[in-house]
């Protein structure tokens, strides 16, 4: 388990009274050109407007935006609060839409994970934990050991049902 190595997620939703991008896009894929984001224009690399996909109507006429972002478990974002995260992405919402302003924010919401994305090492399918440990009755199952495929809800379910099937037939 030493061995496994993950990134962090960070997203701040935002819930906002107007329409962020007009043209329709519904996700970007933002360039992370330097460790230290506040020299880039986004200080997050996924800006996704869900009300471009699925309307309004289904969010109480809110328009829903994702700021994400995957960075290292210690890194700054796990510390600041907020008001100081809403402070450093909301500004650069203009380079989106110039008409954007704080206002349009009605409500919002930050969640943080320090351990959210498995990042696999040369050699990884041979460091993959088994489901069952060393400790008996003590089972675990983790997106570390979907590999080689990515995190997903599916895998997490997949995962979960062998997990839950080794349980049964140790009790049996």
């Amino acid at each position: 388990m030493r061995d496994l190595r993950s990134i962090g997620a960070i997203a701040l939703i935002l819930a906002l009274r107007r329409q962020l991008m007009t043209d329709g896009t519904y996700w970007l894929n933002l360039p992370a050109q330097s460790p230290d984001r506040r020299e880039n224009p986004f200080p997050f690399l996924a800006l996704v407007e869900h009300t471009n996909y699925l309307p309004p109507e289904h969010f109480g006429g809110d328009r829903i935006v994702y700021l994400g972002d995957y960075v290292a478990p210690d890194h700054e974002y796990f510390t600041m609060s907020e008001d100081e995260i809403a402070d450093l992405f909301l500004p650069s919402l203009t380079k989106v839409n110039p008409n954007f302003s704080p206002d349009w924010v009605r409500k919002r919401w930050l969640f943080r994970a320090p351990y959210a994305q498995p990042v696999p090492l040369v050699n990884q399918s041979q460091r993959i934990p088994s489901i069952q440990t060393p400790i008996d009755g003590l089972y675990w199952a983790s997106m570390s050991q979907v590999y080689p495929w990515d995190r997903g809800t599916n895998y997490a379910v997949e995962i979960g049902r062998r997990a839950a099937a080794m349980m049964l037939e140790t009790r049996s």
